[in-house]
């Protein structure tokens, strides 16, 4: 029996782990800039409202208005970081990056996979055993990798083409 059925399976773990890969670093350079972009006001927020305090107090006439816009800022500078916390832009692109790096090794290790099956060095049990491992180890990082919106993942396209997993790789 050959193992044709294999090698086109194979081929579609192949393509999946590399659009995986590829739409979790597109989605590590969404968060890294999301994270700039919420991180950077944050810092110079604070900055200013730190100076803004010292200004204010070491002022001999306090006005209300300096008073109140101090306040202002100051909440918005508290409201910003722990958004910036809750939403946990700093770690989300290593996140990204690791499940990326995870579903290219399955991409190396399926495209080895292709290979011995293609030239018969694998023999029907041997073959299946470790395309199990490959699929289980597909499993594996999905469940721990964080989550891709659809609209990323289908935007995401293996390197060699848009041409679907069949004729992807000949």
């Amino acid at each position: 029996m050959n193992n044709e059925d294999l090698l086109k399976k194979a081929k579609d773990y192949r393509w999946y782990a590399q659009k995986a890969s590829n739409s979790h670093y597109d989605m590590a350079e969404r968060a890294e800039i999301r994270h700039k972009r919420l991180g950077i006001p944050v810092t110079v927020l604070t900055a200013i409202v730190g100076t803004a305090i010292f200004a204010t107090l070491s002022s001999p006439t306090r006005s209300l208005w300096m008073q109140i816009a101090t306040g202002l800022l100051s909440l918005t500078a508290t409201v910003l970081a722990a958004l910036h916390t809750f939403l946990n832009y700093s770690e989300e692109p290593a996140q990204h990056k690791s499940a990326a790096v995870k579903f290219e090794a399955v991409q190396h290790r399926s495209d080895i996979f292709i290979l011995k099956i293609a030239a018969g060095d694998l023999q029907r049990d041997a073959a299946l055993k470790e395309f199990e491992e490959i699929g289980q180890t597909l499993h594996d990082i999905s469940a721990q990798a964080p989550t891709v919106p659809d609209s990323v993942y289908d935007s995401a396209h293996p390197i060699r083409s848009k041409a679907p997993p069949q004729e992807q790789i000949e």
